[in-house]
């Protein structure tokens, strides 16, 4: 398994928490949707990481939380794409982001640089 396959699986788990989250307190995607429009309204941000911004809140309100649940709860490429541009740490409690990734970091010693 090489690091990067690990990352995503890492991404993954933390957005099933903050799918959970959302479960349990919808409203929260305004929090979201607040941190997108922030984002996209600066002029300093990346271009490419505002496309994946707008695509999310797109997905928002053409959706609501039942589509941003089916990306956050899909293992598939698309999902594992849109992901790597999440505007949902902000919905990340830091105790269960730093377990999540202090029990991946662990795995980093068993796999392999991307491409080998």
């Amino acid at each position: 398994m090489s690091w990067h396959e690990v990352i995503d699986e890492r991404s993954y788990e933390m957005h099933r928490v903050i799918a959970d989250i959302l479960r349990q307190d919808p409203a929260k995607l305004d929090l979201a949707v607040a941190w997108i429009e922030r984002w996209l309204s600066d002029p300093e941000y990346s271009v490419h990481s505002k496309d994946a911004l707008a695509e999310w809140l797109d997905l928002i309100r053409s959706g609501g939380v039942d589509a941003v649940l089916a990306v956050l709860d899909d293992p598939g490429e698309n999902a594992t794409r849109l992901r790597h541009a999440s505007p949902f740490p902000v919905l990340m409690p830091q105790d269960k982001r730093t377990e999540i990734l202090r029990r991946h970091e662990t795995r980093r010693s068993r796999t392999h640089p991307a491409g080998v």
